[in-house]
C-alpha cells in the first residue's frame, strides 16, 4: 500500500479502486499465456505474403527452430542473418526477432546486407 502525504505532514494510507487491482491482476493472466503461446518470433507482412505464395505452412516447431537459430545468431553479434532452413532462405533480423523476407532456395541466389548465416537443422 501506498502512503500519502496530506495537510500538515500527516501520512495517509493510499486507496486504490478495486476494479484497479483486479485488472492488473487479470492483465498478468493475459500476458502468461501469451507468453506461453507464442514462439517468440514475428513474420514481416512480406515475409508472410511469400510463404503464403508458394504454400508453405510454418508450425510452432518450425518458428521455434527459426526463433533459436535467431537468438544463437544474435548471440554472436549479427543483426542481419540468412536462415537456410530445408528449402527454405529467409532474412531475418536479430534486433526485431522479425523474420523479413522468405525465398526458394535455389543455385545462384545471391543475398545481401546481411551479417550472418545460420544453417538450421
Amino acid at each position: 500500500m501506498v502512503d500519502k502525504i496530506v495537510g500538515n505532514q500527516k501520512v495517509a494510507p493510499s486507496r486504490q479502486a478495486p476494479a484497479t487491482r483486479a485488472k492488473a491482476g487479470k492483465f498478468q493472466a493475459i500476458l502468461q499465456n501469451q507468453l506461453a503461446g507464442k514462439p517468440g518470433i514475428k513474420l514481416s507482412a512480406h515475409a508472410e505474403k511469400r510463404l503464403r505464395e508458394r504454400n508453405i505452412t510454418m508450425t510452432v516447431q518450425d518458428l521455434t527452430r527459426i526463433r533459436n537459430a535467431v537468438e544463437a545468431a544474435a548471440a554472436k553479434g549479427t543483426r542481419e542473418v540468412l536462415l537456410v532452413y530445408g528449402d527454405l532462405s529467409l532474412i531475418a533480423s536479430t534486433v526485431n526477432k522479425t523474420v523479413v523476407t522468405a525465398v526458394a532456395r535455389e543455385e545462384g541466389s545471391v543475398f545481401t546486407n546481411i551479417d550472418g548465416a545460420v544453417i538450421i537443422k
